[in-house]
């Protein structure tokens, strides 16, 4: 009987427990956590947060049964569904329809001929939506034109581009490889994508190419929110070891020529690109946020020396910045709950 006395008390707990946490508001799924905005309180999200819901991932809301294209200044639509009602095309100014490219803006789609429009044009959605947003968040407007090209397949993207699809685009020339559309929504990777291609043109070409490996595509994948992928990605990794890289390993992996074998290059630019992502993800998660970021890019684009701007806008030189987010010695701030999320799911 004193056992019975001493568990009832104890299981009485544990259900009011489970059913507060099951009834506990909250973020569940990554899309309900708090999205960038120009004017986003950082940190956006507590470790707890982050256990629940895994890192923010707005991507994946224009597949989704409630979604309606938000109306910029001028009063018309932007974004997935603006240009293309499933196969129908919405006339718009500025757009110009080709049969083999598609021009809106700064931005030129080239494909082969044998797609309609709206099979490319929901791509250039895409694109524009994400220099919408990201223009604001890095205080850089459209530095030039961004020449984007849609290989015909897998096997062509590896011919042109040089690589394999787990770099969903590479930058050549005066142009941009973009693993072949279909494929990207296939994978549910296309705004990913997109907001990826945006934000490297954004500052490569309108800040500075001279931003260390880490900083430039680390914040690549934080702006694109591609946390959630990456930390997926892990999964295969994970029972070798941590998969993060520290700063210098990271540096000559993003910074050097993809590897030769396919296997190796796979996993070495997953890892490294993790690792850069938690490096951005603390610089803007805990250094003074989108401000401080905007200051230093700013800064670095007027043609201040690296380590001034980082010196004056985060009190280091960049080589003390870059070791003080070292995501081998901070650890990964979702904590130890990194078992695969399913972002592309609606919540």
């Amino acid at each position: 009987m004193a056992n019975r006395r001493g568990i009832l008390p104890v299981l009485a707990a544990a259900l009011v427990a489970a059913a507060g946490a099951c009834a506990a508001p909250g973020p569940r799924h990554p899309s309900e956590l708090p999205p960038l905005a120009p004017d986003t309180v950082f940190p956006r999200c507590s470790r707890a947060d982050l256990a629940v819901a895994g890192y923010p991932d707005h991507m994946h809301a224009w597949v989704w049964t409630d979604w309606v294209p938000p109306t910029g200044d001028d009063g018309l639509p932007y974004g997935p569904g603006a240009f293309c009602d499933d196969q129908t095309l919405i006339p718009r100014p500025g757009l110009i329809v080709g049969e083999d490219e598609q021009r809106f803006g700064p931005f030129v789609l080239r494909h082969n001929p044998g797609y309609t429009p709206c099979d490319m044009l929901h791509f250039l959605e895409l694109v524009d939506f994400a220099h919408r947003r990201l223009g604001p968040l890095l205080g850089v407007a459209a530095p030039d034109t961004l020449v984007l090209v849609n290989p015909d397949n897998n096997d062509h993207y590896r011919q042109t581009a040089g690589v394999g699809t787990w770099r969903l685009y590479r930058r050549l020339g005066e142009a941009t490889i973009v693993q072949p559309i279909g494929t990207l929504q296939a994978r549910t990777l296309d705004g990913h994508a997109a907001f990826m291609i945006v934000a490297d043109w954004l500052l490569a070409r309108g800040v500075s190419d001279e931003l260390p490996p880490w900083l430039h595509h680390g914040l690549v994948e934080y702006l694109a929110e591609d946390g959630v992928h990456l930390n997926n990605y892990m999964a295969q990794f994970r029972p070798a070891g941590s998969p993060l890289f520290s700063p210098p390993i990271v540096d000559a992996i993003l910074g050097g020529e993809p590897d030769a074998d396919p296997g190796r290059d796979r996993e070495m630019f997953r890892r490294a690109s993790y690792s850069a992502f938690l490096m951005a993800w603390e610089l803007v998660e805990n250094r003074g946020g989108l401000d401080a970021l905007r200051e230093f890019l700013e800064l670095v684009a007027a043609g201040t020396p690296l380590d001034e701007a980082s010196r004056r806008v985060y009190g280091l030189d960049m080589a003390e910045l870059t070791r003080s987010v070292d995501p081998v010695e901070l650890g990964e701030p979702i904590g130890t709950a990194v078992d695969p999320r399913r972002p592309h799911v609606q919540p």
